[in-house]
């Protein structure tokens, strides 16, 4: 599976202060808005039935941005042994450009680091500019071409690689591992949006 970006040059800027947004695993009562926000930008949007599977999928890690009560963007990522994938990451369109997709990024690169994963990958369309800068700019490296990758159009994909740094010490702005870990969120799993913002963890 690849990544499914944004193809906005705007939807990774900034423009919001960092104190707005808040991050969190991702329950099912979310799964609708995942898909209402996966169908504003992704050529292909992912059925209900497929965000379930992910929500439902113990290798899985489903990252959700937050503003406030309600969810403005998600990441999908899997995770095998010390290796993680990054499967899809999108943001309603209301909420591009104004740093959304760098923090949920970031905070994911966090988390990896608490897991002990050594490397991410991910796939991104060649055409898609912003994505690469946000992803270079998180210390993302080009590892390959992969032609013909996108079934839609047949457009090329890059595939992109992340090295984890050790773990020296701790780091006080990381999340819990307890967020980090979808798993181990027991507090989120039967937590409907209306009740959702005093279990997430504030953007530091």
């Amino acid at each position: 599976m690849s990544i499914r970006d944004e193809n906005n040059p705007g939807s990774y800027g900034t423009g919001v202060s960092q104190e707005t947004f808040l991050v969190a695993p991702v329950s099912h009562f979310w799964a609708s808005r995942l898909v209402a926000i996966d169908s504003t930008w992704n050529p292909k949007s992912w059925s209900i039935q497929l965000f379930e599977r992910e929500l439902n999928e113990p290798l899985a890690r489903v990252r959700g941005l937050f503003v406030g009560n309600l969810l403005v963007g998600y990441l999908i990522a899997h995770v095998v042994f010390d290796e993680a994938h990054i499967v899809s990451l999108g943001l309603a369109p209301e909420w591009r450009g104004k740093g959304g997709g760098r923090f949920l990024l970031k905070d994911f690169l966090r988390c990896t680091r608490l897991e002990g994963i050594n490397s991410i990958t991910l796939e991104v369309r060649v055409s898609n500019i912003a994505a690469r800068a946000l992803y270079e700019g998180c210390g993302f490296m080009a590892a390959g071409l992969r032609r013909n990758y996108y079934s839609d159009n047949g457009e090329d994909g890059i595939t992109m690689r992340y090295e984890v740094e050790p773990r020296r010490w701790r780091d006080r702005s990381a999340p819990a591992p307890e967020l980090c870990n979808v798993q181990h969120a027991e507090s989120l799993a039967n937590t409907s949006p209306a009740t959702v913002a005093p279990h997430v963890q504030n953007a530091r």
